[in-house]
C-alpha cells in the first residue's frame, strides 16, 4: 500500500531519533493524554505515534489492540504527517486514501479519525495524536481547540524529555575526577531519577462550565489535581478556593474578560491542594460560541510543578560552576553585556578583572586534587567578599576568576577592587594543617576607556593579566593600550620563530670553556644562534620571550639537541678532542616527558658516549611543577654518565637542599657576580662561597662571562675549576671549532698573552 512522504523526510527522521524515545518505556503521564482523550471525545481509541522510517511506534496508547505500533503504510499518521494542523476524516470509508487500509476494513473498523502532528520544531512533525472510532461523525469546532491543548501537552512532554537528555549530555560531559564534583553528578543523577518518578505521577485533567447554569463539572485528572475524592461536588467556590487571594483575582479577570470577547487564555497559577501543598497549575479555557454568547467553557489543568523546578535546576546547573557554584563563563558574558548595555545608557563604568592564581598546579601537584579544589572554593569565597552584591564573580575555568564591577562611578575604581582583591588573597589559607598560598595576578579592564564590547575588554584583560604575570605575578596591572603592541610583537615573533625553525635557520654556536689551572679546553656549551635573514646572527636576547611558550621551547630543545649532537659527531670524525658539550634544557622540556630517552636516543644515533654531553639547568627548573619528574629524569641521565650542571647559581630562589635532592655535578657561576669580581668586595665575597661550598660538597665550578686575565686570575688563586667568556673566545660555529682546538695555546690562556682566538682571527 502505497504512503505520502514529506519533502524533508530525512530531517524528519533526525529529528525523531535526535530524540531517542523510541522504543523507550510507557509515560504515565502521556498515557493518561491517551485516557483523557477517549473521554472527552467519547471514542474508543486513543494513540501518540511516532512515524519511522517504516513503521508507527506507540509512545502511549488506549483502547487499540496493537499495542506496540502498526507499519507506516496502514498508518493514519503517514497522511497526519502531511497537515500543518490536524487531519480529519469523518467517514474513512468515503476516503479514497483510507478505504481499502486493514484497520478500516477490518478490526478496529475506523470510519471516524482525527490526527493531530508532533512537532517540537515547524515542519518537522514526528509523529502524532490519534483519535478513532467506528462511527462516522463531523468534528465540532471547539473539540478542534480541545485536540491542540491535549497536542500541545504532549509537546511539552516531549520538550522536558529532550532537555533532560541535553542536561545529562552536558553534566557526564563535564564530570571529571574531582570528588566533589563526582558527588554532586551522583546527586544530580538522584534528583533526575526523582524528577522521573514525579512525571510518572504528574497530573492532567479536564474541566467544563456551563455558562448559563453555572454548572461545573471535572474529570478524574482534576480531582487528583485537587486531593480531593471523587465524591466531592465540584462548584466555582471549590475551584477557586485552592488558588492564593490574588491569583484567584487574576483568573476572575481572564475569565470575564474571555466571557465579554470569546477568546481563549492561558496562564500559569500558583495553587495550595487539599494537602496544603504549594503546586503551580497550568490553565486553559476555551469558550463554546452559540448564537454569539458563550455557552459553555471548557479546559485543561495540568500541573507543572516539577517540570518548573527542572527547568530552573537545569538552568542554574547550565550556567554555573560545578565546583564552586559561581557564575559559569557563559553566564558571565551575559551579565557583561546586559552591564555595557546600561553603561552606554548612564555613561558609567564597567570594570573586568580577570585574576588567576600564581602556583596553583603546584598545590594539585604536591597535595592533589582535594587540596586543589578546598583552594579554588576558598578562593571564590574571598572574591565574592570583596565585592558588592551588585557585582559579579564568575570561574571561567581551571584557577582563572573573572570580577565583573556593573557599576563602577569612576574609572579607577576597578584598581581599588584589585587592590582589596590582592590584600584579601595575601591572607594564608589553611587546609588540613599546611598552610597554602592564594595569591594570583590580576588584569584590569575598565568600559569605555578599554573596550566597548565584552570581546574585547576580555581580549585586554588577558594581555594586562600577561603583563602582570610577567612582571612577577602577585600584582594588579590596568591595561594599556600599548600592550597591545606588545603582544602582536610577541605573536608575530612566534610565527617568524616557527618559520624559522622549519627554515633551519637555528643554529647552535658554541664558546670553549676552559681549565683555570692547565689553560686546556675542557669542553664548550652549545648556545644558540638565529641566523636571520635580513638581521644576521642573533643572540637569544632577540628571541627569548618565546621560550614562555611550552611548545615553542621544546620544538627549540629539541632542535638545539639534535645538531649539537651532530656537530659533535662531526668533530670526532675529523679527529678532534673537543671534550663534553653542555646544552641547556628549559622546564617545559621536562615536563613534556621521555627526556631521558630523548637525549639517550640522540646520543647512540651519532655514536657519542654519555660522558660527551653535559645537561644544563637553571635553579627555576627545581622550583616548578612536576618536581618528582625532574628529580627522576636527572637521576636517569646522571646514571647514564651524563654530566648536570647548575646554571646561574645565586640569581634565583634556590636552596642548598637542591644540591642534595638533586644529582648535581657542577656549579656555574653567574657573571653578573664575575663582573665586578675586582672592584665589588660582596661580588667577590659570593664567588669565593659558592666556590668553597663546591669544594666542600666535591662539585665542580664554573665562572661565566669572564673578560680579563685579572678576573681568570683572582678564580685560580680561589680555586675555581673552569672559566667560559670573551677572554677565551666569543661563541663560534661549529664549522670554526676545530680550528679553534688546533690553534690553542693553554700557556697564552693561562699567563695573560693576547687571547688565543685573537691570534686566530
Amino acid at each position: 500500500m502505497s504512503f505520502p512522504i514529506p519533502e524533508n523526510e530525512a530531517e524528519r527522521l533526525a529529528e525523531l531519533h535526535a530524540l531517542d524515545i523510541l522504543n523507550s518505556p510507557p509515560s504515565a503521564v502521556l498515557d493518561g493524554v491517551c485516557v483523557l482523550a477517549r473521554k472527552m471525545f467519547n471514542l474508543p481509541s486513543a494513540c501518540i505515534g511516532l512515524v519511522d522510517r517504516d513503521r508507527q511506534w506507540f509512545k502511549a496508547n488506549s483502547g487499540f489492540g496493537q499495542a506496540e505500533g502498526t507499519s507506516r503504510a496502514h498508518s493514519f499518521s503517514t497522511w497526519t504527517l502531511m497537515t500543518e494542523e490536524m487531519l480529519v476524516v469523518p467517514d474513512a470509508r468515503d476516503d479514497p486514501r483510507f478505504r481499502d487500509n486493514i484497520y478500516v476494513v477490518g478490526d478496529p473498523y475506523i470510519r471516524f479519525y482525527i490526527g493531530s502532528p508532533i512537532a517540537l520544531r515547524p515542519g518537522l512533525n514526528i509523529g502524532s495524536l490519534c483519535m478513532f472510532g467506528p462511527e462516522p461523525r463531523e468534528l465540532a469546532s471547539d473539540e478542534r481547540e480541545i485536540v491542540l491543548h491535549l497536542t500541545k501537552i504532549i509537546v511539552d512532554q516531549f520538550r522536558l524529555h529532550e532537555a533532560t537528555r541535553r542536561t545529562k549530555r552536558e553534566l557526564e560531559h563535564r564530570r571529571t575526577s574531582q570528588s566533589l564534583l563526582e558527588m554532586q553528578s551522583r546527586e544530580l543523577w538522584r534528583r533526575q531519577t526523582l524528577l522521573a518518578q514525579t512525571e510518572r505521577l504528574a497530573k492532567v485533567g479536564g474541566w467544563e462550565l456551563d455558562v448559563a447554569t453555572r454548572r461545573l463539572s471535572w474529570s478524574d485528572g482534576v480531582y487528583r489535581i485537587y486531593g480531593l475524592p471523587p465524591t466531592s461536588e465540584p462548584t466555582e467556590e471549590l475551584a477557586l478556593a485552592h488558588f492564593p487571594l490574588e491569583a484567584r483575582r487574576h483568573f476572575r479577570r481572564k475569565f470575564v474578560h474571555a466571557l465579554r470577547t470569546g477568546e481563549a487564555f492561558e496562564m500559569e497559577l500558583p495553587f495550595v491542594n487539599a494537602q496544603g501543598q504549594h503546586r503551580l497549575i497550568r490553565q486553559s479555557c476555551e469558550l463554546e460560541i452559540e448564537d454569539g454568547v458563550p455557552a459553555r467553557a471548557f479546559g485543561i489543568m495540568q500541573d507543572v510543578t516539577e517540570r518548573k523546578q527542572a527547568e530552573q535546576r537545569m538552568w542554574h546547573m547550565a550556567n554555573h560552576d560545578a565546583l564552586t557554584d559561581l557564575p559559569n563563563r557563559g553566564l558571565m558574558r551575559d551579565k557583561l553585556d546586559i552591564a555595557l548595555r546600561r553603561a552606554r545608557r548612564s555613561g558609567g563604568y564597567v570594570g573586568v578583572l580577570l585574576v588567576d592564581l600564581d602556583q596553583f598546579k603546584d598545590v594539585n601537584d604536591t597535595l592533589g586534587h582535594d587540596a586543589g579544589d578546598a583552594l579554588l572554593i576558598e578562593v571564590a569565597r574571598r572574591l565574592m567578599a570583596s565585592v558588592s552584591e551588585l557585582d559579579t564573580v564568575a570561574r571561567l575555568g581551571g584557577d582563572e576568576f573573572i570580577v565583573l564591577l556593573s557599576r563602577m562611578e569612576n574609572a579607577d575604581d576597578g584598581m581599588i577592587v584589585a587592590q582589596r582583591i590582592l590584600a584579601a588573597l595575601s591572607l594564608p589559607f589553611e587546609y588540613r594543617r599546611t598552610s597554602l598560598s592564594c595569591r594570583g595576578s590580576i588584569g584590569v579592564t575598565v568600559a569605555p576607556d578599554h573596550g566597548t564590547d565584552p570581546s574585547t575588554l576580555l581580549k585586554n584583560a588577558d594581555i594586562a593579566l600577561y603583563r602582570a604575570k610577567s612582571a612577577g605575578r602577585g600584582i594588579a596591572i590596568g591595561y594599556d593600550p600599548r600592550m597591545q603592541k606588545a603582544t602582536e610583537n610577541r605573536v608575530q615573533l612566534a610565527a617568524r620563530v616557527r618559520l624559522g625553525l622549519k627554515n633551519g635557520e637555528f643554529q647552535p654556536f658554541y664558546q670553549p670553556k676552559v681549565s683555570l689551572s692547565t689553560g686546556a679546553i675542557v669542553g664548550f656549551e652549545a648556545l644558540l644562534r638565529w641566523r636571520h635573514p635580513r638581521r644576521g646572527v642573533l643572540g637569544p636576547q632577540e628571541f627569548s620571550a618565546i621560550f614562555e611558550d611550552p611548545h615553542l621551547s621544546v620544538e627549540m630543545g629539541e632542535r638545539l639537541l639534535q645538531l649539537t649532537t651532530r656537530d659533535m659527531a662531526q668533530w670526532t670524525a675529523l679527529g678532534c678532542e673537543y671534550g663534553h658539550v653542555a646544552i641547556n634544557v628549559s622546564s617545559p622540556e621536562f615536563a613534556h616527558g621521555e627526556l631521558p630517552e630523548r637525549v639517550l636516543t640522540a646520543l647512540d644515533l651519532a655514536g657519542l658516549g654519555a660522558e660527551r654531553l653535559t645537561i644544563e639547568v637553571t635553579e627555576t627548573v627545581f622550583l616548578g611543577r612536576g618536581t618528582e619528574m625532574v628529580r627522576q629524569s636527572l637521576q636517569i641521565l646522571n646514571q647514564a654518565g651524563i654530566r648536570i650542571a647548575l646554571d646561574d647559581f645565586g640569581t634565583g630562589f634556590a636552596s642548598l637542599s637542591h644540591l642534595k635532592q638533586f644529582p648535581v655535578d657542577r656549579i656555574k657561576i653567574d657573571r653578573s657576580f664575575v663582573h665586578d669580581i675586582e672592584h665589588d668586595i660582596d661580588d667577590a665575597a659570593i664567588v669565593r662561597a659558592v666556590i668553597n661550598l663546591g669544594q666542600s660538597l666535591g662539585i665542580e665550578t664554573v665562572a661565566e662571562g669572564v673578560e680579563t686575565f685579572s678576573q681568570a686570575a683572582y678564580l685560580r688563586a680561589n680555586g675555581c675549576d673552569f672559566a667560559q667568556g670573551f677572554l677565551y673566545s666569543k661563541a663560534l660555529p661549529a664549522s670554526r671549532v676545530p680550528a679553534l682546538l688546533k690553534g690553542w695555546s693553554p700557556e697564552l690562556a693561562s699567563y695573560g698573552a693576547p687571547g688565543p682566538l685573537d691570534a686566530l682571527m
